[in-house]
């Protein structure tokens, strides 16, 4: 399947669907270079689009944005609309050695919590966000991922990490793609597929 358009007639002259198109067309590009799948939709005030790729792993990507505005004008400043803009890549780790983990952004809520529970720690890398990990130590290639993911964190497009029941999600709040970040999260876990043939 194909990313299409669902804009109307109006909205075409928009340069609002200028860009979203533009966005998805190198969404496509890149997941075309990688074998995968692709589908969505898009228009000048929003897109919601999937990929699929196997590389070694089956990876689950989308890429989300919604815009807001008040009168419904998308001619009006920035400032005047509401934005999100996110984006979500996930795959299933099977035998990773990994134990339950999230890190998300720290909130002032979040300080009694560090300070009471040993499962929650401040991350040395990228202030402002904690790990939970509910056993042991984490092994090397989590570290290569969090390092990784190491400007994402210092420019906070990180909006959470999950790893549970074998299921690794990277949830970013972000315009952009950062498909050079996921380029080198893909190395990490071929690497790791090439030195345990077995797993």
């Amino acid at each position: 399947m194909k990313i299409k358009s669902n804009a109307a007639p109006h909205e075409i002259s928009s340069p609002f669907f200028q860009l979203n198109k533009e966005f998805c067309a190198t969404f496509e590009r890149y997941m075309a270079k990688k074998g995968g799948l692709v589908k969505g939709k898009y228009n000048a005030r929003s897109f919601l689009i999937f990929g699929k790729i196997e590389h070694p792993e089956s990876w689950d990507l989308m890429y989300k944005k919604s815009t807001f505005t008040n009168s419904g004008n998308l001619l009006l400043s920035a400032k005047s609309q509401g934005l999100l803009t996110m984006a979500t890549w996930s795959t299933t780790i099977a035998n990773s050695g990994f134990p339950s983990f999230s890190i998300r952004k720290r909130k002032k809520r979040n300080l009694l919590r560090i300070l009471l529970s040993k499962n929650v720690t401040a991350l040395n890398i990228g202030k402002g966000y904690i790990l939970e990990a509910k056993s042991g130590v984490l092994n090397p290639s989590f570290y290569d991922m969090v390092l990784v993911l190491k400007p994402l964190f210092e420019d906070k497009k990180i909006y959470t990490i999950n790893f549970k029941k074998n299921k690794l999600t990277i949830e970013l709040r972000s315009e952009n793609h950062h498909f050079d970040v996921f380029d080198n999260i893909l190395d990490i876990f071929k690497a790791k597929a090439k030195k345990n043939p077995e797993d």
